[in-house]
């Protein structure tokens, strides 16, 4: 009896020295990697931004590394799915801090995704960065949030002064039925006559027959279209508005900017506000597309370079404040000033709002150029 239960503590020994062996592993590893999450759409509506925005991330901490931007530290990014909607985008938040032990917080591109994880990260005191979320309504919604996009109020200003100066009398206006759509009309609206306004219609997500509305149009005699619709359906819309033959002058906001909807039909007479990233001459600007381009074999597309500044902000800060703790990171953040990102030159602002200059862009021989004053 006393040599079994010796034989047995014996054998339990190797086992609990391997415990303990995965034990150290795994605290050792806490405390020598870096976690950044990605609370963003890598499926659903949203998923080109989301995809965008995470291979830019994935691309800003291969350069930290390279970079040694925090020496004895491994930087690891890790993604999880928002689907475009708060409850995912909660979900995620949640995951990542609490099993992925991450640190920084780069998302959502929604500004429902957004403002679904603010609470979390305030309460967990976790520094987030949004590269999308546009909503005037989050700014200073936490004193652990900033954003590299731009709040709707100033592209509806640059687009709304737009039509303004065209003297349009009649738009229909045609959007996503999402937070998004609904909130940038509401900034448009605010800014042109209301005399001039001839349409409203919103319009689901997918929709793949566009006919009816395009007939609507039509006979609203309409003089101008403005639009705020995502990549896939904006190409659907251009097409159906090329067969149908209209021929209408268009306006639209940054998210027009893909690489697919550029050689879409009637992309040439679509005009948008779109804030200014450095030239392509630019040796930052020159860097990132290159690389970009080599890494992931596809020029970059909308949120790619905003993807990449919010990971390489936070990074930066956390290099510089991290020891001092999450609000000392943030005040980094928020004290940046001209800062040289890829998606442009930018200020923040106390409420973490950042400052950036918008100009307006079309399509010229497929391809995005601003337009000529």
């Amino acid at each position: 009896m006393l040599y079994r239960d010796m034989r047995c503590r014996f054998c339990a020994l190797p086992i609990l020295v391997v415990c303990c062996a995965f034990i150290v592993v795994g605290c050792r590893s806490n405390h020598t990697t870096l976690v950044i999450g990605g609370v963003l759409p890598m499926t659903g509506d949203a998923a080109t931004f989301g995809q965008n925005a995470a291979h830019g991330a994935e691309l800003a901490v291969k350069d930290a590394t390279d970079q040694h931007l925090l020496p004895g530290l491994a930087i690891k990014f890790e993604a999880q799915d928002s689907r475009g909607q708060a409850g995912e985008a909660v979900s995620a938040a949640n995951e990542l801090i609490d099993v992925g032990r991450a640190k920084l917080l780069v998302g959502d591109v929604t500004s429902a995704g957004t403002q679904a994880i603010i609470p979390i990260v305030t309460r967990a005191r976790i520094p987030l960065i949004s590269p999308a979320a546009s909503d005037p309504s989050l700014s200073g919604a936490s004193p652990y949030f900033a954003r590299v996009w731009p709040s709707d109020t100033y592209e509806a200003k640059v687009i709304g002064g737009y039509a303004k100066q065209k003297a349009y009398s009649r738009i229909a206006m045609l959007y996503a039925n999402t937070d998004y759509g609904v909130a940038m009309i509401g900034q448009f609206k605010g800014i042109v006559p209301s005399g001039s306004i001839g349409l409203d219609i919103s319009v689901d997500r997918g929709l793949l027959d566009y006919r009816p509305t395009i007939q609507r149009i039509k006979l609203s005699k309409a003089d101008a279209i403005f639009f705020v619709l995502y990549p896939e359906d904006a190409q659907r819309f251009l097409q159906q508005l090329s067969e149908q033959r209209v021929a209408l002058p268009m306006m639209a906001t940054a998210t027009f900017e893909d690489p697919h909807l550029a050689q879409t039909p009637g992309a040439d007479r679509v005009v948008f506000a779109s804030p200014v990233p450095p030239s392509d001459t630019n040796p930052i600007r020159k860097a990132f597309v290159d690389e970009y381009t080599q890494t992931f074999h596809v020029a970059p597309g909308v949120l790619s370079d905003t993807g990449y500044d919010s990971a390489m902000i936070l990074i930066k800060a956390y290099a510089a404040r991290g020891s001092a703790g999450s609000p000392a990171v943030m005040e980094y953040v928020r004290a940046l000033h001209e800062y040289p990102g890829v998606s442009g030159t930018m200020t923040f602002d106390q409420n973490g709002d950042v400052e950036k200059p918008y100009q307006l862009k079309t399509v010229q021989n497929g391809k995005f150029v601003w337009l000529s004053k």
